[in-house]
């Protein structure tokens, strides 16, 4: 099962390195800072509580998350639609340029090949005013940058329990976003033909066909991951015999 991962799970400060907010960036999101990030010749700041930096190449270099460069902008409050397909661990950063900046381990591939990220994990949205320049030799850059999360699209949390099915015959119903695509955990896959699982018109329905032994008990938690749009969640139910 993925978990969720870094950006969101802790609060994010201003500190030593930003630089105050001017009158311009009253249309910014909420929490937007400026950052003037040096290149790692000259003092390598890194983004937020991510590892991304600028090399001296003047390209943002990450080791643990993905870059997807979502192209000219007019700031952090450009409207776009979120590019889970180009995605890369180096990107060259140009001025006037929106980037989006994942945790490499928040992806997941659904039957139907699209991506998707799970919905509470928190991402950085990076806008690059300028670059940053010294006797005519680029150090750096100026930019604009805030943590963000990915649109629920009616999804629930993620790891919620949908109910159980003890009996022969007992079945769950659940309501989920219409155009949901659904992905079995391996467990309820290997055990796939013990349930009836229908999706329809935004129902889940999971019946119980037969009785199910687990070896550490009658009882056996299962999931399924659920996208709508480019997030999804991981919704749970227990099934086998009642105690």
């Amino acid at each position: 099962m993925k978990t969720k991962q870094l950006f969101g799970i802790l609060l994010f400060l201003c500190s030593i390195g930003f630089v105050s907010c001017g009158d311009d960036d009253n249309k910014d999101p909420e929490g937007s800072v400026t950052l003037n990030m040096m290149n790692e010749g000259n003092g390598k700041t890194l983004l937020g509580k991510s590892d991304v930096y600028i090399n001296n190449s003047n390209n943002f270099k990450t080791s643990t998350c993905y870059i997807a460069d979502m192209g000219e902008a007019s700031g952090l409050g450009t409207p776009v639609k979120p590019s889970l397909d180009n995605l890369a661990n180096e990107m060259a950063v140009v001025p006037g340029h929106l980037y989006h900046i994942y945790d490499r381990d928040v992806f997941l591939d659904f039957p139907s090949g699209k991506r998707a990220v799970i919905i509470e994990s928190g991402y950085y949205k990076a806008y690059v005013i300028s670059p940053i320049t010294v006797d005519g030799t680029t150090t750096g850059a100026t930019l604009k940058f805030v943590l963000a999360y990915p649109e629920t699209n009616g999804l629930p949390e993620y790891e919620t329990v949908i109910g159980n099915v003890d009996d022969v015959g007992d079945e769950i119903e659940y309501t989920l976003p219409k155009d949901a695509e659904l992905l079995f955990s391996g467990y309820l896959d290997s055990d796939r033909d013990s349930f009836d699982i229908q999706f329809v018109n935004g129902k889940l329905k999971v019946k119980l066909l037969e009785n199910i032994n687990h070896i550490s008990g009658p009882y056996g938690d299962y999931g399924i991951f659920v996208r709508s749009g480019d997030a999804y969640t991981y919704v749970m139910f227990k099934a086998g015999l009642k105690k």
